[in-house]
């Protein structure tokens, strides 16, 4: 077993003798087991759930209230009909006239052409 040697050395900065103790590599990087971190580890994690899993619970409840109906009847109802696909011709996609579906202003007379 290696006894402990000290050396006493005289410090410029502080005008004063200093005594170390010079401690083997080995023991000097030796830690405790750290079991008190590792309880505060898993009692947070633990708390985390605690709470995490009511507020998941109350979450899909409330949103179960807010909207009680499936999603996408919704959406369907909403959406207006889709426009005719363009037709195609030799590959090439051709613009199609879609139908004017916009209502005739009121007392407006149609436009005569010109001769």
């Amino acid at each position: 077993m290696m006894a402990h040697q000290t050396e006493t050395r005289w410090e410029k900065s502080d005008g004063k003798l200093h005594k170390e103790e010079l401690i083997p590599p080995v023991k000097a990087r030796q830690g405790r087991m750290g079991y008190r971190i590792l309880m505060v580890l898993i009692v947070a994690l633990v708390l985390a759930f605690v709470v995490w899993i009511p507020v998941e619970i109350w979450g899909k409840r409330e949103a179960n209230e807010v909207a009680p109906q499936q999603p996408g009847q919704q959406l369907q109802s909403q959406q207006p009909a889709p426009a005719p696909a363009p037709a195609l011709q030799n590959g090439t996609a051709v613009p199609t006239e879609t139908p004017n579906t916009t209502p005739a202003a009121p007392n407006v007379a149609p436009a005569t052409p010109a001769q």
